[in-house]
């Protein structure tokens, strides 16, 4: 009985992880070369706790009022403005400064909360979740034991996608141990401006939503 909603599971996440491209993937990444295996695991951990959080909040009928269009406009305007922020710092940030942060060691909580709420700031985190509940829930829609199945169902996505991050660690963690610290430190620059675009896209989508 639970068979069909595994496999379902294993490859809508593998579909999502390879899809997804937001803040907390080039977060993972970044850390992951700069800071190394470990760290980049805890902070793949922190974006598995976001999407876990949105996942029960759509479960427990938070979904209606995510999806309202002033929620999206003051999440779309407050995820703009806090990746620009961000992105800014990572930008300017000086070569001797960068140094100082690169030899010093980042405690594991920060990584956590990092990677939950570079995860959570994205509104189309939110809107993903609403459309991967929304399609599963149609699957079992029906079935005696819809909440198992679809609860099944669910972490097994959360497990694909934790997984997929993990290789995404590790790929980049191999990059990062081939580069010196004037590359990572260019790396830096490039995240920062990534950020920037981002959180400028989020703010053209707040000021589309307003107009």
């Amino acid at each position: 009985m639970l068979v069909f909603p595994i496999l379902n599971g294993l490859w809508q996440g593998f579909v999502i992880s390879i899809l997804l491209f937001g803040p907390a993937f080039f977060k993972l990444v970044h850390t992951s070369i700069q800071e190394g295996f470990k760290k980049g695991v805890i902070l793949a951990s922190g974006v598995f706790l976001s999407d876990l959080l949105v996942a029960i909040l759509c479960v427990f009928g938070a979904a209606e009022f995510m999806q309202s269009p002033n929620f999206q406009k003051l999440y779309s305007l407050f995820a703009s403005v806090a990746l620009v922020l961000l992105g800014l710092k990572y930008f300017r940030h000086q070569y001797k400064a960068f140094l100082q942060s690169y030899s010093a060691r980042v405690p594991s909580t920060k990584s956590l909360l990092k990677g939950f709420w570079l995860n959570l700031i994205n509104p189309f985190t939110f809107i993903l979740w609403f459309n991967v509940m929304a399609s599963i829930s149609k699957e079992y829609l029906g079935e005696p034991h819809y909440k198992l199945l679809l609860g099944v169902n669910l972490i097994s996505i959360l497990v694909v996608l934790f997984m997929m991050d993990v290789i995404k660690v590790f790929l980049s963690h191999l990059i990062g141990k081939r580069l010196n610290s004037r590359i990572v430190f260019h790396v830096n620059k490039y995240f920062g401006i990534l950020l920037m675009v981002i959180g400028g896209i989020f703010l053209m989508r707040f000021i589309s939503m307003i107009m």
